[in-house]
């Protein structure tokens, strides 16, 4: 009855083992689809954001809109978005903390091109400086890297 009572124990032990074990991989694997979510919704409330910062700022210049003032344009589009930049903002510091959790894993080199992408069009769409020139062509750009880097990590995942 002991050596049964033991030979249980030692299956039970390993059984417990073996799902911390996949827990473990299930997180990293969470934590990796949770981050891949996350930049990807916040990627289009930040293309929804950019699209009006360059549709206002646009109409400024060239239809007297705003009364040609471009610091009300860019604050009109993110008035617009309100709700959307407090989602941006919140999801920033959510894709912050779940990049310090699977920067090291498997993907790394991926990962780290997504925060790479992701941070430069973050930056780029809040922060808005430059000349309309300078925004339409960055806009462009940065919003094709981040796609690029996301599709490159989806295809991982």
């Amino acid at each position: 009855m002991k050596q049964l009572t033991k030979i249980l124990s030692l299956i039970i032990a390993v059984i417990t083992i073996f799902t911390f074990v996949g827990c473990d991989k299930g997180s990293d694997g969470d934590n990796l689809n949770s981050f891949y979510t996350k930049t990807v919704e916040s990627q289009a409330l930040l293309d929804d954001l950019a699209d009006d910062i360059y549709s206002n700022w646009y109409d400024a210049i060239y239809d007297d809109d705003f009364g040609g003032n471009i610091n009300l344009a860019i604050a009109a589009a993110f008035a617009t978005h309100d709700e959307n930049v407090n989602t941006i903002e919140a999801n920033d510091a959510v894709i912050q903390d779940l990049y310090k959790s699977v920067r090291d894993g498997d993907q790394s080199d991926i990962v780290k091109e997504v925060l790479h992408a992701y941070t430069d069009y973050y930056e780029f769409v809040m922060n808005v400086s430059g000349s309309f020139n300078s925004y339409s062509a960055g806009k462009e750009t940065k919003k094709k890297a981040l796609a690029t880097a996301l599709k490159n990590l989806s295809y991982e995942i």
